[in-house]
């Protein structure tokens, strides 16, 4: 908007000084002229520059730069018209368009015998105050382009920082879940490794009294602390066995195992894990398994690149997708894993009993590289 006020501007203070010089069909030859001048240069030149090279880029700009030589040299041609170069002076300061500048010089001094000298001199003068209103505005948008920039990449960066931010948090609470998860397993070692065997030698030692003392009240009372001692060994299996659940961790589990993919560097693997850690122990170990026999496979056999991993907890079912991609086009040239994977068997076989043995289904497909499809129901 700036640059059409500015070339309005221009082109009205040019045609006073035409009036003052033509009249008749020429004047309007001028005024019609430079206002076309004005439209096209506007359209055509749309780059601002920082430096001050002459180097057109682009088409639009070359048919600038012919354009506007075209009218410098009508300057020199036509000394009269000389009058008219504020106009081409705006555009020409903006596109470093420096042969026209010096066609426009030449023109101005050839013009100083035709144009009176009070309309020559105000002449020169719009010639200077378009040449400033060029480089104000030429300013004024490299200015705000440079600020929109800044402040676009102020809030890309802000936003990145809140990313990192939240990894971070999330990465903190992953250690901070994972020594827990350690901690109960300690605890549960511990109990069981002493608490556990001092019970079951009590229960040994009182055993061997009641085989002994046969007599009331006596047997009777042992009876009564050997029940006592069953009751206190079996809270504390249950106990042990459920903070040994607990500190099962599926992610990280998952995570540990395509760490051998990972290092290997032919391996992109993508893992997607959404489901509560509370599930059933049986159910973990069996998805661990399974992970474990497919990861091993693709480790060992496959020549494709990329490896999905998804566990996805379902309102009625889990299901679990590890799809080693093929990328290769001929079905000839699959991945090995496909045909050893189900030749072999035994990793086969081992999928199918874990999953069997919890009433769940498996698919297998090798159209596109090799995929297990497994669905556990949730009891």
């Amino acid at each position: 908007m700036g640059r059409i006020i500015d070339k309005i501007s221009i082109i009205l203070l040019t045609v006073f000084v035409m009036g003052q010089l033509f009249h008749g069909h020429f004047l309007i030859i001028m005024v019609y002229a430079s206002i076309a001048a004005a439209a096209v240069n506007y359209y055509l030149l749309t780059r601002d520059r920082s430096d001050f090279s002459m180097k057109p880029n682009d088409i639009k700009e070359h048919i600038s730069f012919i354009f506007t030589i075209a009218g410098s040299f009508v300057t020199i041609l036509f000394p009269q018209t000389s009058i008219s170069i504020p106009n081409l002076l705006y555009d020409i300061t903006r596109s470093r368009n420096y042969i026209a500048l010096i066609l426009c010089v030449i023109g101005m001094i050839l013009g100083f015998s035709y144009i009176p000298l009070p309309l020559y001199l105000l002449t020169l003068l719009i010639s200077l105050i378009s040449v400033y209103l060029s480089i104000r505005s030429e300013s004024a948008s490299i200015m705000s382009k440079n600020f929109h920039r800044l402040r676009d990449d102020s809030s890309e960066k802000n936003e990145k920082l809140i990313s990192q931010n939240l990894s971070l948090e999330k990465a903190k609470d992953n250690e901070i879940y994972t020594a827990q998860l350690s901690e109960r397993n300690r605890i549960a070692r511990e109990i069981h490794d002493n608490v556990g065997h001092m019970l079951s030698r009590a229960l040994l030692q009182t055993g061997a009294m009641l085989a002994i003392h046969k007599e009331e009240p006596v047997h009777t009372e042992l009876a009564d602390l050997r029940s006592t001692l069953d009751t206190a060994m079996n809270n504390i299996r249950s106990s042990v066995h459920d903070l040994h659940d607990e500190s099962i961790d599926l992610s990280g589990g998952i995570n540990q195992m395509t760490e051998l993919l990972r290092e290997s560097g032919r391996f992109k693997v993508n893992v997607e894990i959404d489901a509560e850690n509370n599930m059933p122990r049986d159910v973990k170990y069996a998805i661990l398994g399974i992970a474990k026999e497919c990861i091993t496979n693709i480790y060992k056999h496959s020549s494709n690149s990329e490896v999905d991993i998804k566990i996805i907890e379902h309102p009625s079912m889990y299901q679990v997708v590890i799809h080693d991609y093929d990328i290769n086009s001929s079905s000839s040239t699959k991945a090995k894993s496909d045909t050893d994977f189900l030749s072999n068997g035994i990793g086969l076989a081992n999928i199918r009993s874990r999953v069997e043995s919890l009433n769940g289904k498996l698919s297998i497909y090798t159209d596109d590289g090799f995929k297990v499809f497994v669905t556990i129901p949730i009891k």
